[in-house]
């Protein structure tokens, strides 16, 4: 009769109905059931079910070979009976879940996330079979380890381990989960012992099912034959590797493999024997002498080299005790690892990648004995190899060395100092032979080369006394400071100037230093606030003389007030008020030209040394220079207010917050502050802009476009637009023009701070459009062969270093234009040398020419990514020569010596400059005939000699010439140089003694020549990224990075440079690579900040690009996967930068991620993947918060406040595109991250406020993700559960659309509470459904906690409409459980209630339309859900009813409910 009845159900399904080809039908279930039978002693029994088999067999290979939309045409819900119902539902949900549009969750989930680390949870949950494998194997291990099993785990492993084995059973031919449904199914197996001889029958059953020719899917027969541990098919492999120590009785069987002449069987036979040498159950010597004799030639075969190499690895514990087998063993690996095969290049590269895995495990020592020179070579290899397996290889084995190396270097050894170059020995003697006797001759006869080196010293001690010896230093710096501005003549000239004001700022340091050294010889305790009495005497000392001297001396004293502010820390906030206030006197005094223009020059010097809080101060210094600016009617005054306001506006918008106004007593908030400032810089830009218009009219386009970008709010500037503008006068006032050009060029930096980057880039065209022989770059300019305009390129020559020095450091300038700048240049000069004019324009623009070539050229060599040709170079270095050796006019001489004593990095004339460079760092690696070079050109072999031919030149015409002017200038220019190379210990000398360091240089940090690290630095120094196969090449430096940032140390090289050169590299190839490349862009650019980050902390230079990164408008501009490391590695930025830089670093990305319009080139996933990053980078700075770190918290929370802001709610996720599984991931973190915050600061924050349902959807969906968040932090232990519990009424009268979310992280939170807690719980919530004006919440909440704590939960789906559809199924099932029937009857009589309230509900509001008497009634919004709510809780209280009173049963019979 079963048979009979089975038979015609199986038919049935076997035909399909309704015209369906084929379905999933619920009869596989009864595959693995029947198996079961099929052990039964009974031979009737056993014929039945092989009968049933085969019918079922039928059904799975139709099942197989049904296209997927056609099986999923049948695809629907039944209708939910009873449990057996439950079980086909999951099975269909589990099958068809790929072609769903929305996977499903499942109640295991819940119980997983419950067990175990909220870090699970950032994949989102696995399928339904790998989370059950995890419950089960968690099972597994309790029971193993004598731990407290729940009764429900009991009852799982018990009751339900056939159901579980029937669905797995059907799930292994699954095209998705088949895999993990294979572990699945073995693992039910392992849990219930009675079920091995089934398992054993369906790996029978679907090794033949799959060996049918008309079975699509063979490829599923290993899976099948994986059920049973030691069945594989590959049995001594698969043994070895799962229980070694039952791989051990298999060592004969491992023997013949590895003694087989078939290489794949050999090699199967080595990775075995590998297995159990990890584990220690053999010994590897002793196996390696009984199978080394029957090894086959391992070079010809790459599977078998690899197998061979991962078993020698074991090699390396006791390498030193068996010193003869282990050589033979390295031999090996190294002849695997640095042998290069053609063809089966994929399998050739994982052999060798094994090899170096397997040399990673033996001491540097041990290799370096048994390996003739083998650091050397592997260095070679290294840098030769392309292959990412390989090098990732290789990557740990250089690291080893590396660490070898740093452990066994030589400590406490003094080193030895090894002469400096001929040009520094010919600096350091410099001062003592041209001030060689009366120093205050020469200081009117060299005023300049006296500003810059001229000292006086305490030589005088010694005779007249300490206090008398002292007083005549003092007296000797203030008559240097008369004598050399009455004796300095600035000629009209604003460059002049510039290099005055620039030599004025040593001058005074030194000044500052005696009268404090002056102080603290008078005093007998420490005087405080020293350096500002001296600074204070000074500028009294200087406004006097001022007043008093005649024009020549008060324009030089006029900068030097500038000079003494520059040099002053931020803090003299009075001497810099005072200052300004006696210069801004000057500066309106229109009928005294001489004053106006140097105190203009000044006053933007002070404004940008002003302290960031001296608000007021800068407002009046940039107003006043726009007044006088626009006003004046002198253009040398015009061109000085421009270079003042060039040096304004470096200060403008850095923006770190001050918490208590200003330093000048005004109290601004930080938004106030910065729309302030943008108005200072639309108000420069657009004065500079239209003042230049005058003369560019081919420009005016752009010059107006400039304007148009930065709008005030205050009344138009206004020109003064008069005739001095006139072609007549313009030659004689060429330098003023040159100031309003260096002006504009000078505030590009905060322009691009504005983040007005298209502005950077037309202002670098206009400077280039306006010198000639460069203009061709820039061809939609105009030709700027006006007259007006060609005035303007005197300016643009000077101002053009400034402009590249900053565009290639944001990555705004390539090579080939560069290129193409050096040359325009000396076409300029050349053109000018050969020509025979002698009007002052023409000796300008030559000079100016000259200077700019020269800064242009150190601008490159101190970036040091770029090589020049030397060729090139020295053509350079002969126009300069030319300029100063024949007969030119003095001014043009000057641009001469400053050209070549730019080159070398002096710097003369630009106050805005980078970092001096040191001359040793990338000293000692040039080859003198390659034909290029990096600088820096003192300590380059190709252009050493002829650059110190020219420093000996000048060095004699400064000692003694006949044109004393000439001299004068040569003097000048030499000192430049000296105070450049020299300014670190000059400002921390005595009086200018010399330091132990002048004159010599060390060698980098105690680093051999034959160091993996300073070889690896070296080759990093002098690449040549030309090569063929830029991909290739960028792939080993990422790796040579990778290794280095390992090290624990780094000699001094110029790693500054470096890095811009691989960020700089890999931008330029990937522009180049097609959109199908499989390189993934940025891992080189990334590389390099993980480089900066590890070694920032020992070299300044790596410390600065991380700073230039970080910085907003810069940041705005990198690449996602840069933005997200950087945001990444916060807690290491943390140990780097001032406080103030943190403050502004964490203001800058909240304000960068919350902006609508910072980031929206990024799709949503994207800018989830930023979030992500961001979240993750506050966790580790909260982990690894200590006592240096605590004052950032408040800022650390703000951005997590921003943060959580943006955190996309669950159910608003598919509506702005965020991907599911980001969208865990960020939540994960997210939680993870205020579970590491101050527990008051949390509490506070996640503070739900009652807000009316009604209100709007922003403030809803910010409630419930509070909610969300405070439940997933009671699941992880951040908060404690009565946390929820006095949110429980608050959340189960919420509408459940919106808090569907809240309720499962609720019940996940549930899983680690008493079994009391949870039944309270279920109490309380179907009370609340009695009252709610949203009973579906409360009956949700009801589904969930009862499908999580009854015997079907493994079952169970987690959906909202389908948790209530269970109830009838779940809740006779939790409440039959032992200790839940005390809250049974209460449970009921609530629910009765709640059923009651519903039915009266859905006859009188739903149905009728009339309101019933209610107290508290049921929102509108839950009338879609009356018919089912109804239906359910009807059922329920059915399946319950012997809970009910008689009274109340026979009330819900006579409920009429369809």
């Amino acid at each position: 009769m079963l048979y009979c009845i089975f038979t015609k159900s199986l038919s049935f399904a076997e035909y399909g109905f309704g015209g369906a080809t084929c379905d999933l039908s619920e009869e596989l279930l009864l595959i693995f059931p029947i198996l079961n039978l099929m052990s039964s002693p009974s031979k009737s029994v056993k014929g039945v079910a092989s009968d049933l088999l085969v019918l079922l067999e039928k059904l799975l290979v139709k099942l197989l070979a049904a296209p997927k939309m056609e099986v999923a045409m049948n695809a629907g819900n039944p209708s939910i009976i009873g449990f057996g119902s439950i079980i086909f539902r999951l099975l269909k949900n589990l099958w068809f879940q790929d072609q769903n549009s929305t996977s499903r969750s499942f109640f295991l989930s819940l119980i997983s996330t419950g067990n175990y680390r909220i870090e699970e949870m950032d994949e989102g949950p696995g399928p339904w079979t790998s989370q059950l494998r995890e419950l089960l194997l968690c099972i597994i291990d309790s029971k193993k380890s004598s731990l407290p099993v729940s009764a429900s785990q009991e009852a799982l492993s018990t009751e339900m381990s056939m159901l579980l084995g029937a669905i797995a059973s059907v799930l292994v031919i699954h095209p998705s989960l088949g895999s993990s449904a294979v572990d699945a199914f073995a693992t039910v197996g392992k849990m219930d012992p009675k079920l091995g001889v089934p398992l054993l029958l369906a790996i029978l059953f679907y090794s033949n099912m799959f060996t049918r020719k008309d079975v699509v899917c063979q490829n599923k027969l290993p899976l099948a034959c994986s059920v049973r541990p030691g069945r594989s098919m590959i049995a001594p492999l698969g043994v070895c590797k799962k229980d070694p120590d039952r791989g051990v009785d298999l060592i004969l069987s491992v023997a013949a493999c590895i003694e087989s002449r078939d290489p794949i069987i050999q090699a199967l036979g080595l990775q075995s024997l590998a297995y159990l040498c990890e584990a220690d159950v053999i010994d590897f010597y002793t196996a390696w002498d009984v199978i080394a004799k029957h090894m086959l030639d391992y070079s010809l075969d790459p599977m078998l080299a690899q197998s061979l190499c991962i078993l020698l690895r074991w090699g390396a514990m006791d390498a030193e005790a068996y010193s003869e087998a282990s050589r033979t063993v390295l031999k090996i690996l190294w002849d695997t690892g640095t042998t290069t095969h053609l063809g089966h290049e994929l399998q050739w590269a994982k052999a060798r990648a094994s090899a170096f895995e397997a040399l990673t495990q033996y001491e540097v020592s041990h290799i370096d004995k048994n390996i003739l020179d083998f650091k050397q070579r592997s260095f070679e290899i290294l840098i030769s190899e392309t292959n990412p397996v390989v090098l990732r290889a290789m990557e740990g084995f250089q690291v080893k060395i590396i660490t070898h190396e740093h452990s066994n270097r030589r400590r406490f050894v003094k080193e030895k100092k090894v002469p400096g170059s001929k040009i520094e020995k010919l600096l350091d003697i410099f001062p003592r032979v041209i001030f060689s006797s009366d120093k205050k001759i020469y200081a009117r006869e060299l005023p300049g080369a006296a500003l810059l080196c001229l000292s006086f010293t305490r030589k005088d001690l010694r005779n007249q006394g300490e206090a008398r010896g002292l007083q005549n230093v003092l007296s000797g710096y203030e008559n240097a400071l008369i004598d050399i501005a009455a004796s300095f003549q600035l000629s009209r000239n604003i460059f002049v100037a510039l290099l005055s004001l620039q030599s004025w700022k040593f001058f005074m340091q030194r000044w500052v230093r005696a009268i404090i050294m002056s102080i603290d010889a008078k005093a007998e305790s420490i005087v405080p606030d020293r350096t500002f009495k001296a600074a204070n005497d000074i500028l009294k000392t200087l406004m006097r003389v001022a007043e008093e001297s005649m024009p020549r001396s008060a324009e030089n004293i006029a900068l030097a007030v500038g000079a003494l502010c520059s040099v002053l820390p931020q803090s003299a906030h009075t001497i810099k008020s005072t200052a300004s206030k006696f210069l801004l006197s000057w500066l309106f005094q229109h009928e005294h030209e001489h004053r106006q223009w140097s105190a203009a020059i000044s006053i933007g010097l002070i404004s940008s040394s002003l302290h960031l809080t001296d608000h007021k101060q800068k407002f009046q210094n940039i107003t006043g220079l726009l007044e006088v600016l626009c006003s004046s009617r002198s253009i040398l005054v015009r061109g000085a207010c421009g270079i003042g306001l060039g040096f304004s506006c470096q200060d403008l918008l850095t923006w770190a917050a001050a918490a208590d106004g200003t330093a000048d007593g005004t109290n601004l908030d930080k938004e106030t502050y910065k729309i302030e400032e943008m108005e200072l810089l639309g108000r420069t830009v657009k004065a500079l802009s239209m003042m230049i218009f005058q003369l560019a009219p081919s420009s005016s386009k752009i010059l107006e476009g400039l304007s148009a970008h930065f709008p005030v709010k205050t009344c138009d500037v206004k020109m003064n637009v008069t005739s001095e503008f006139s072609d007549d006068g313009l030659e004689d006032d060429i330098w003023g023009v040159a100031g309003l050009v260096i002006g504009l060029a000078s505030s590009i930096s905060v322009i691009y701070r504005a983040g007005k980057h298209d502005v950077v880039l037309k202002i670098k065209d206009l400077i280039v459009s306006w010198i000639p022989h460069v203009n061709s770059l820039v061809e939609n300019y105009g030709s700027g062969g006006e007259r007006s305009e060609i005035v303007l390129s005197v300016g643009s020559s000077l101002a053009l270093p400034i402009i590249v020095a900053f565009c290639r450091g944001v990555e705004l300038m390539d090579d080939k234009e560069l290129n193409h700048l050096v040359h325009g240049y000396r076409e300029l000069i050349s053109e000018l040398l050969s020509v025979n004019k002698s009007g002052n324009f023409h000796k300008s623009l030559l000079m100016a020419s000259c200077v700019g070539a020269g800064s242009l050229l150190a601008c490159i060599f101190n970036e040091g990514a770029h090589s020049l040709n030397v060729d090139h170079v020295n053509a350079f270095l002969e126009l300069f020569r030319k300029c100063y050796s024949n007969p030119y006019p003095p001014i043009i001489h000057l641009g001469g010596m400053l050209g070549v004593v730019n080159a070398l990095g002096a710097g003369a004339g630009y106050l805005i400059h980078v970092d001096p460079l040191n001359s040793s760092m990338r000293a000692g690696y040039a080859q003198k005939e390659h034909p290029y070079t990096l600088g820096p050109l003192f300590s380059d072999p190709v252009c050493e000699q002829h650059v110190t031919s020219l420093m000996q030149e000048m060095f004699l015409v400064a000692q003694t010439s006949d044109d004393h002017q000439l001299q004068q200038y040569a003097a000048w220019a030499m000192s430049f140089l000296r105070c450049h190379l020299w300014s670190k210990e000059l400002l921390n000398t005595d009086n200018n003694i010399r330091a132990d360091l002048l004159g010599s240089k060390s060698v980098s940090q105690r680093f051999s020549n034959d160091n993996v690290v300073m070889k690896l630095g070296l080759w990093l120094s002098h690449l040549n990224y030309s090569g063929t196969d830029a991909t290739a090449r960028v792939v080993t430096v990422s790796t040579i990075l990778r290794c280095l940032t390992r090290a624990p140390r780094l000699p001094t090289l110029d790693w500054g440079a470096i890095i811009r050169c691989c960020m700089r590299y890999e931008a330029q190839i990937a522009k180049g690579l097609p959109p199908d490349s499989a390189y993934k862009r940025g891992i080189l650019r990334e590389e390099c900040i993980q480089f900066s980050l590890a070694h920032a902390n020992q070299f300044h230079p790596l410390l600065s690009f991380l700073d230039e990164l970080s910085d907003l408008p810069r940041f705005k501009t990198l690449e996602l996967n840069l933005q997200a490391t950087l945001l990444f590695h916060l807690a290491d930025l943390i140990k780097l930068f001032s406080g103030s830089r943190l403050e502004k670093l964490f203001d800058d990305m909240a304000d960068y991620l919350f902006s609508v319009t910072s980031y929206q080139a990024y799709n949503p996933d994207q800018k989830s993947f930023l979030r992500v990053s961001f979240w993750n980078g506050l966790h580790r700075c909260l982990e690894e918060a200590s006592l240096d770190s605590l004052e950032h918290i408040p800022n650390m929370e703000r951005c997590m406040e921003v943060l959580f802001a943006l955190l996309p709610a669950s159910q608003y996720a598919a509506i702005i595109g965020v991907n599911q599984k980001n969208l865990v991931e960020e939540w994960s973190v997210a939680v993870r991250c205020l579970g590491k915050a101050r527990r008051e600061w949390v509490f506070d924050f996640l503070q739900v406020l009652h807000v009316n349902p009604l209100q709007g959807d922003v403030q809803l969906s910010e409630v419930v993700k509070k909610m969300q968040a405070k439940a997933k932090l009671v699941r992880i232990g951040s908060f404690p559960l009565t946390e929820l519990g006095k949110l429980k009424a608050y959340i189960l009268n919420f509408k459940s659309l919106g808090v569907w979310d809240v309720l499962i992280e609720v019940v996940a939170a549930l899983q680690h509470a008493e079994e009391g807690v949870r039944r309270q719980w279920l109490v309380d919530t179907i009370e609340i459904s009695c009252v709610s004006c949203y009973p579906s919440t409360a009956l949700q909440f009801v589904g969930l906690l009862s499908g999580s704590c009854c015997r079907y939960m493994p079952f169970l789906i987690l959906d909202s409409s389908t948790v209530l559809n269970d109830l009838p199924v779940t809740l006779p099932s939790l409440l039959s459980k032992p200790g839940w029937e005390t809250v049974a009857e209460p449970f009921m009589s609530y629910l009765w209630a709640s059923t009651e309230r519903i039915y009266n509900w859905v006859v009188t509001d739903v149905t009728s339309s009339q309101s019933s008497p209610s107290t508290q009634p049921i929102d509108e919004s839950e009338n879609d859900m009356a018919a089912l709510l109804l239906h359910v809780m009807h059922r329920a209280c059915i399946s319950l009813k012997d809970y009910l009173p008689l009274e109340k049963q026979l009330r819900l019979s006579n409920m009429l409910v369809r």
